[in-house]
């Protein structure tokens, strides 16, 4: 537990309460990918410090949504190489019917497997945050982020809800309380579960997103492709444009028509901390799920944390 205690002391000297959160309007760009609102979740309910919330315990915070609203969160399984407790790509939906969304939502949460470090039977690993000499420490694993379930390695893994449950209470102007408590003491999986990142996006944020995360792909595409071989290196662009880019290889990676073609609207969707079954995006989710550590998150998106 060296690990754990080193990080949470080192967040009780940068914080002085238990639920930081910042407001953004997603004009500016200062942050990786735009959002309404977001924060971290660090001091248990009834603490008065950054801890883990061991099993019994839980984490709480309040967003403010509208319809459309989607929240997304992470928490580590401490007794994990780098396994964390996170909706899907497409966040936890605010809003039903025009109301918004009340009671357990726990169904929609599941626990993920990064894939940035080889995997170790869950509480007996050396190099699991408990024990392990030093962060990353341990040998990488290939680098896709996947459902546990989806792992084929020989190992068993927890479900979702078997370690926490997730609910959602509505209040006055849009106010909705979450609660992430820790209930794997009723499991075969006792363990603490981390301080919580989270963000709230509206569907423009998404769009926005997607359109960011898109542009991303295509130009890595055109790198990796044809773009940047010897014909487009040295032929005037003016010229050859027409005619190097139509060809077979260059129709998929057209930066201009065919970005927003039938195809590309089919893409997969972009998720705001991952995208299931591609790598890790390296925006800080790592230091997370394999540490419990979100201030890279906070860093790399741009929440001003007012209370730390």
């Amino acid at each position: 537990m060296r690990r754990l205690i080193f990080l949470f002391a080192l967040l009780l000297l940068m914080c002085s309460g238990g639920v930081f959160a910042d407001s953004h309007d997603g004009d500016a760009m200062s942050m990786a990918m735009p959002y309404s609102e977001g924060g971290v979740a660090a001091v248990p309910v009834g603490g008065d410090a950054p801890a883990p919330a061991h099993p019994g315990g839980a984490y709480e915070f309040v967003i403010h949504a509208h319809e459309g609203d989607t929240l997304t969160f992470a928490t580590m399984l401490a007794q994990s190489n780098d396994g964390f407790l996170a909706p899907n790509e497409y966040g936890i939906a605010l809003y039903a019917m025009g109301e918004p969304v009340s009671g357990d939502v726990t169904d929609q949460v599941y626990y993920w497997d990064l894939g940035s470090e080889r995997n170790e039977p869950i509480g007996e690993g050396m190099y699991q945050a408990p024990r392990q000499a030093a962060p990353n420490s341990g040998p990488a694993g290939d680098g896709i982020v996947r459902l546990a379930s989806d792992l084929d390695d020989n190992y068993s893994y927890p479900t979702a809800d078997e370690i926490v449950a997730v609910t959602l209470t509505p209040g006055d102007m849009g106010d909705i309380t979450v609660r992430i408590e820790n209930v794997s003491d009723m499991s075969m999986y006792p363990s603490p579960i981390t301080p919580v990142f989270w963000v709230v996006q509206s569907s423009e944020d998404m769009m926005m997103m997607d359109e960011m995360m898109m542009h991303d792909d295509m130009m890595m595409d055109d790198m990796d492709d044809d773009m940047m071989d010897d014909d487009m290196m040295h032929d005037d662009m003016g010229d050859d444009m027409d005619d190097d880019m139509m060809d077979d290889d260059m129709m998929d990676d057209d930066m201009g028509d065919d970005m927003m073609d039938d195809d590309m609207m089919m893409m997969m969707k972009h998720g705001f901390l991952f995208t299931t079954g591609a790598p890790d995006y390296g925006h800080g989710l790592e230091s997370l799920a394999e540490d419990g550590d979100p201030s890279a998150l906070v860093a790399q998106h741009g929440i001003g944390m007012d209370d730390m």
